[in-house]
């Protein structure tokens, strides 16, 4: 059994939802963890060590601030576009007649248009239309993006900018009142399971060892491996690959409950790099829903062929409900 988290509609405006939800998180956060403490994702009221309460917030306190990422002015939930650009020209705007066409009534029917030069993209705005950069710079003719740098731009309640992927460039665009934001309700998750929190060995791979792991789009990108983490859970044992080359290395895993009780694209996970000779540490109670399952415009790596397991891992985040555009 599993537990629904608390449900609010954020209001549109940004002031009012922003003043909102900070009323949410401090006046019925603390009134609904009186009324379901010793319940709520499985937090024991009583006969549990110190230790085992400060986990059980860790991992609420965990939830809470994910759930606040995606509230961010770049959180996903308030990405309302990824648009692809061909070479040459392309117009844009809201209107039907828009090559990229903009959210309805966020921006004139025609904006301006977009011209990709090889590994350069220009802007030429229309009109009288107001449509400024980062720094406060009215922009009219201009390049905003080159394989060095990247223009933010802003009108009314959106915000874009050029993205690359590979030999594909694209627009993402952000919106104060994507709908994806309204319609947010929140993530449901498993039960809190501390047997689900593993220690596990790190074998490092050697330096630059990379691999070539498959995205949602179908193109297959080079990541850095760091190396091989292995472990035993409910069973099972397990030889998973861990990726990248800093102090936080990632999992993008997939399990049996994948496509029924999860997002059938699998699931993230971020661990620390553990010191030589210590056990790695993966807590599968803080495992959750890539942006693709939140929100269409976004582009995701899948777990590679060893990240897949063949049982169950029911522990972090569940199937989310995205709405449909």
């Amino acid at each position: 059994m599993h537990e629904r988290r608390w449900r609010l509609t954020i209001p549109i405006d940004k002031e009012i939802s922003v003043k909102l939800h900070l009323i949410q998180v401090a006046v019925l956060t603390p009134i609904l963890l009186l009324s379901t403490v010793g319940i709520a994702h499985g937090i024991p009221a009583s006969d549990t060590t110190e230790a085992e309460r400060e986990y059980y917030e860790f991992v609420e306190s965990w939830h809470e601030n994910r759930i606040e990422r995606l509230y961010d002015d770049r959180g996903w939930l308030r990405l309302a576009g990824l648009y692809w650009l061909d070479e040459g020209e392309q117009s844009f705007g809201s209107g039907r007649h828009a090559r990229i066409r903009f959210p309805e009534g966020s921006i004139p029917e025609l904006a301006g248009i977009f011209e990709v030069r090889q590994d350069t993209v220009f802007m030429r705005v229309v009109g009288n239309i107001e449509i400024r950069d980062e720094r406060g710079n009215r922009m009219r003719d201009n390049v905003i993006s080159t394989p060095e740098m990247t223009r933010e731009l802003t009108c009314r309640s959106l915000t874009w900018f050029v993205v690359r992927r590979e030999e594909k460039i694209g627009i993402r665009l952000f919106d104060d009142n994507s709908p994806h934001l309204r319609n947010f309700d929140g993530i449901d998750r498993y039960e809190i399971d501390k047997n689900w929190r593993v220690e596990a060995d790190f074998t490092p791979k050697e330096e630059g060892a990379t691999m070539m792991i498959e995205n949602v789009l179908g193109q297959m990108i080079e990541w850095d491996v760091a190396g091989t983490l292995t472990f035993s859970v409910d069973g099972h044992e397990v030889n998973i690959l861990a990726l990248g080359t800093g102090d936080r290395l990632f999992i993008p895993f997939a399990d049996a409950t994948s496509g029924n009780e999860t997002y059938p694209g699998g699931r993230f996970l971020y661990i620390d790099r553990p010191a030589p000779g210590v056990p790695a540490i993966v807590d599968f109670n803080v495992s959750y829903n890539p942006p693709c399952a939140i929100n269409p415009h976004t582009t995701c790596p899948l777990p590679p062929p060893q990240n897949r397991m063949p049982f169950p891992i029911r522990a972090g985040e569940m199937h989310y409900e995205m709405y449909e555009e």
